[in-house]
């Protein structure tokens, strides 16, 4: 299988979300690892990651172009999330009857780390409107939560996603 895996954000002038942790590098812990463990099981995978962009709809673009040019199977696009700091727990977002399919299988593997399951929502983000192969947004949990923040493991997470990319 070929998987195009986004790390959201991650440009000089869309920097995330801040909380207890930066938004940007839960994603790079979590996607890098991803990306190493997809590759390790005999996957190829397309980097979505531009270097630069003139702003937050060209980085989109940008990453929506790339996905699609590699003909992947699957896109990915990895982020967290930041609300209240009461807010917790993992949710993956989808589009596509297939998106939800894989969605629920990622969010079922995180949030058998302890987190709790916020479930398959849908929303048009440009990452799932626009890529043309079934895709999700992962939410992996709230980076401005301690309780989330007391679960997390990058590695652990990078693990379960990929066992549920791979069910």
């Amino acid at each position: 299988m070929k998987y195009a895996i986004d790390l959201g954000h991650n440009i000089s002038l869309d920097g995330g979300a801040v909380g207890i942790k930066r938004e940007n590098d839960l994603i790079m812990a979590v996607g890098e690892n991803v990306i190493y463990r997809l590759r390790k099981a005999g996957h190829q995978v397309a980097e979505c990651k531009p270097t630069w962009a003139s702003s937050v709809n060209d980085s989109l673009r940008r990453r929506v172009n790339t996905a699609n040019e590699s003909r992947a199977d699957v896109a990915i696009s990895i982020h967290f999330n930041a609300f209240n700091r009461h807010a917790h727990g993992t949710e993956v977002y989808a589009i596509s009857s297939r998106g939800k399919s894989i969605a629920q299988k990622v969010v079922n593997e995180i949030s058998s780390l302890g987190f709790a399951n916020r479930g398959v929502k849908s929303r048009g983000f440009y990452f799932l409107r626009y890529t043309s192969m079934p895709a999700i947004l992962i939410e992996g949990c709230f980076c401005d939560s301690q309780r989330d923040m007391n679960l997390f493991n990058a590695d652990k997470m990078a693990e379960a996603i990929v066992k549920g990319l791979l069910q």
